[in-house]
């Protein structure tokens, strides 16, 4: 049987100006400290489609995007990020998304927990699904989340897999006085608590592997 490897990466990772710096990701399957993605343009949108770092499941302190122009979602790039334990945060804030201008979900669906530390996301003129997704599910502090100046929710169609066909396949929560069903993308539906149990799991893994991730020390 193979042994679990974990490879971790960091201290830090601050990747701006050229997408070819996104290959200091390959293999990581831990960001110990921070991940910033930031001020890049010209982008070649075949080159940033295709990008992704499927090992990548946990960020120690927070995850921030800045005007990275042309990316779209981040369900290519990070679809298996679990866990981000914002143990060190920008300001207050675990998860940063702010004036991506090209931005139309968030995505990260396989996301189901934010230990400490808010959101913030703001100015993002095409991005929807924000409604879609139940914070207090991932969270404890959603009260303190800033989003805000994002595409107007009228505008959106947010559509959660199975709900045209009368075949609903995700799950439906109570947040913000609003009963609905949850997903972050027309594919992919929010993980409830079944994954949250598989999400322990992982963090036991880890725990071996990198007992200062977990424990964020």
């Amino acid at each position: 049987m193979a042994s679990l490897q974990s490879i971790i990466c960091g201290p830090n990772i601050d990747i701006r100006n050229d997408i070819t710096e996104l290959q200091r990701l390959d293999n990581c399957t831990v960001v110990e400290g921070y991940l910033q993605i930031l001020l890049i343009s010209n982008t070649n949108l075949e080159d940033l489609r295709s990008l992704s770092f499927p090992k990548l499941t946990l960020i120690t302190d927070f995850l921030l995007l800045f005007r990275v122009s042309g990316l779209t979602s981040l369900s290519t790039l990070f679809p298996n990020l679990t866990v981000i334990r914002g143990r060190n945060l920008f300001y207050n804030y675990a998860l940063v998304i702010y004036e991506m201008t090209s931005l139309k979900d968030i995505g990260l669906y396989n996301l189901r927990n934010i230990t400490r530390g808010a959101i913030r996301v703001e100015k993002n003129n095409e991005l929807c699904y924000l409604d879609s997704v139940d914070w207090s599910q991932i969270m404890e502090e959603e009260s303190n989340n800033i989003i805000n100046g994002n595409k107007e929710a009228k505008e959106c169609d947010n559509v959660c897999p199975g709900v045209m066909e009368d075949n609903p396949m995700c799950r439906r929560t109570d947040f913000n006085h609003n009963f609905n069903y949850r997903c972050w993308t027309s594919n992919h539906c929010q993980k409830g608590e079944e994954a949250e149990a598989d999400g322990l799991q992982s963090d036991s893994c880890l725990s071996v592997l990198c007992p200062r991730c977990v424990a964020g020390d």
